[in-house]
């Protein structure tokens, strides 16, 4: 495996795709702390007053921003480059040299991840170059932080673990970009769906208007579409199993039980590993 991957490396090191993802996630970052210190400046600087002080500018709100889009990154670049391999016959070969099936999937998965990996910390790395100076140190503790850049590693690793599958066990790279970019997008769709769901208030208030116009009443009444119970929790279950429902927690440093979401990222990445490794097995690769 050493081998096949010292070979992935030198082709990542040659394409533009690689360079061009770091430069725009770099770029993002930077772009991201600079937008944050000129929605500051635009408020004010008059922290003292409650209205004010909400709009603080602080480095974690963009900070972990990459959460919000690295999915997408890795969806286009495993899928164009591991897509590669089956138009240009890369794979037939490294098989007729004597490399295991296995050995090509799991180097591919880990390439993937890396590459996808310096993606997230180039993005890292420019939000904190820009943002420290502009903005201050970070004012989450430092577990809470530390559990977010561990945790988005791991939905990571699940994203690329999807991705693989996909396109490792489709010979045809337009039909591997069309299934990865549209199944991610998708999936981020029912993440916000199901996001809207668990945020919707218990109670909401229901206005009664005079004649004049006037509110006289205001009294809360029951949200009909506020979930409860056993709906509650397997909404809770999907929205922590989707690497996109995942993305937006760590985004928002919203999430709660941090050892679940990983525990749920690694249980994803692991059976998709495994039914793309025993597909990949059974394909044919003529």
């Amino acid at each position: 495996m050493t081998k096949l991957l010292s070979a992935n490396f030198l082709r990542i090191r040659k394409t533009s795709l690689i360079w061009g993802s770091l430069g725009v996630c770099a770029g993002l970052g930077a772009l991201a702390a600079l937008g944050e210190f000129r929605f500051q400046v635009s408020v004010g600087a008059d922290l003292s007053i409650p209205e004010v002080a909400q709009y603080k500018a602080l480095l974690e709100k963009q900070f972990f921003e990459y959460a919000s889009f690295i999915g997408i990154l890795a969806a286009e670049f495993i899928s164009l480059f591991l897509g590669t391999e089956y138009s240009d016959g890369a794979i037939r070969n490294k098989i007729t040299v004597g490399h295991s099936r296995l050995s090509i999937y799991f180097a591919n998965l880990i390439t993937g991840f890396l590459a996808s990996l310096a993606c997230m910390a180039g993005y890292m790395l420019s939000c904190l170059a820009v943002g420290a100076p502009l903005l201050g140190w970070f004012t989450q503790p430092a577990p809470l932080l530390l559990c977010a850049i561990a945790g988005s590693m791991v939905m990571l690793a699940a994203f690329c673990a999807i991705f693989t599958f996909v396109t490792m066990n489709c010979s045809k790279k337009s039909t591997s970009v069309v299934i990865c970019l549209l199944g991610v997008f998708a999936l981020l769709l029912a993440a916000v769906y199901l996001n809207g769901r668990l945020d919707a208030p218990e109670f909401i208030t229901g206005y009664e208007l005079s004649v004049s116009g006037e509110i006289v009443d205001a009294v809360p009444e029951p949200n009909p579409n506020y979930l409860t119970g056993a709906k509650r929790e397997v909404y809770q279950f999907l929205y922590d199993l989707l690497p996109t429902g995942q993305s937006i927690q760590y985004t928002t440093l919203s999430f709660a039980d941090p050892a679940r979401l990983m525990g749920l990222g690694l249980a994803v990445t692991a059976v998709f590993t495994g039914a793309g490794a025993a597909l990949f097995r059974r394909k044919d690769l003529k």
